[in-house]
């Protein structure tokens, strides 16, 4: 019995595994933000601050997620807290660099969907160890792939405008 539940969980991962959504929504912007956030952390520019707002942030993202029902579709809907914190930060003239809202904004997204999926399968009594097969299902429509882009592009513009209008930029 365990033999089988483990082969149909290893079966079902090596699935996800070579699926072309998991590549473009969850691996490579994976490995791109783990990338930028080890190379920030490394050279000495993660502030504490940026830390803290991402900490602070994920539990609020928690609370403002919600799954939809219909028929025999289960969909997750998750809210940014991280991306309306960044945009927050932008309005006090505080720069925060685009890749690396693009980089903590996709971890944040990643580790709530994680939580959220295997929460839900928990709570719909379905196995545990194929809980994450959902987890950037929709591809490039995924939030996981389309709010960390628009968090980076806004920050970009949002930059590129305060500089444009000679506006002083402190970093957070």
């Amino acid at each position: 019995m365990a033999d089988a539940a483990l082969t149909l969980g290893t079966s079902a991962f090596a699935n996800y595994l070579l699926s072309t959504s998991a590549w473009t929504a969850v691996f490579i912007p994976g490995t791109l933000s783990l990338t930028v956030v080890a190379l920030y952390a490394r050279a000495g520019r993660l502030s504490r601050r940026l830390q803290l707002l991402w900490l602070f942030s994920l539990p609020i993202t928690l609370v403002c997620m919600r799954w939809e029902y219909t028929d025999d579709m289960h969909q997750l809907y998750i809210n940014s807290a991280f991306s309306v914190g960044c945009m927050m930060i932008l309005f006090k003239r505080m720069y925060i660099p685009p890749l690396m809202a693009y980089a903590l904004t996709f971890l944040s997204l990643c580790v709530v969907d994680l939580t959220a999926a295997f929460r839900h399968a928990i709570d719909w009594n379905l196995p545990l160890e194929t809980f994450y097969y959902g987890v950037g299902g929709a591809g490039i429509l995924d939030a996981l792939f389309v709010v960390p882009l628009f968090t980076a592009a806004a920050a970009a513009y949002a930059i590129a405008r305060l500089k444009s209008r000679s506006r002083m930029l402190v970093h957070f």
